[in-house]
């Protein structure tokens, strides 16, 4: 019980994730392409069966497995008080694999409308993740796990409020690009990652280097 109050948004974006496959599953053609190339071209081919599943069963095996690890942390990486922040960023991977479960039922060989699913859900995983990105503590799992960062609290406190703003800036600019146009949205949505290692070394360099 306490795993599954710990866990409870995660599992509300299972829930629809599984709710929505048997809902759409009836109106689908017996296969679909579940990858697109950059000029948008459909490949690889699964049955109906395995489109409906392989999202939900991709993220709940996520849900376990990043519970498994957080629990058998060292003492030093245990983030005790990470919790209920760890529950919000697997509940924004979640939308992004509910958006990619979405897209790839309804794009139907339509690389435009599959884009722009995806640009839509990394959107909001970045808002989401980026609200308590700060909150977490040192850990070998979720976060940005460069030297810096991985050898000083400090330093992995400061970098990650510090993402956690250009990963909301970043998702709401997204969002609203997405609305227009879906080409370049990930390099776009991924700028806040190298943004962020570069200030992490830098914050090293200007408080931690001495020492």
């Amino acid at each position: 019980m306490k795993f599954l109050l710990s866990n409870v948004l995660s599992f509300s974006c299972l829930a629809a994730m599984c709710a929505v496959g048997l809902v759409m599953y009836p109106g689908l053609p017996e296969s679909l392409p579940t990858q697109y190339d950059l000029d948008g071209g459909a490949g690889n081919y699964l049955p109906k069966q395995t489109v409906v599943l392989i999202m939900p069963l991709a993220y709940a095996a996520s849900i376990a497995a990043i519970n498994f690890m957080v629990r058998y942390s060292p003492n030093k990486f245990s983030m005790p008080n990470s919790q209920r922040a760890m529950d919000i960023i697997i509940f924004g991977v979640g939308i992004l694999l509910l958006s990619l479960h979405l897209g790839i039922m309804t794009s139907l060989g339509d690389g435009d409308i599959f884009q722009r699913y995806f640009s839509i859900g990394f959107a909001s995983f970045l808002i989401v993740a980026g609200n308590v990105f700060g909150k977490t503590e040192r850990n070998f799992i979720i976060g940005i796990r460069i030297p810096w960062t991985l050898a000083s609290k400090e330093n992995w406190r400061a970098t990650h409020r510090f993402a956690g703003r250009l990963m909301v800036i970043s998702g709401a600019l997204l969002l609203f690009l997405s609305l227009y146009t879906a080409s370049l949205l990930t390099t776009l949505g991924l700028s806040w990652l190298v943004v962020s290692a570069v200030y992490s070394f830098l914050f090293f360099l200007k408080n931690e280097r001495a020492s």
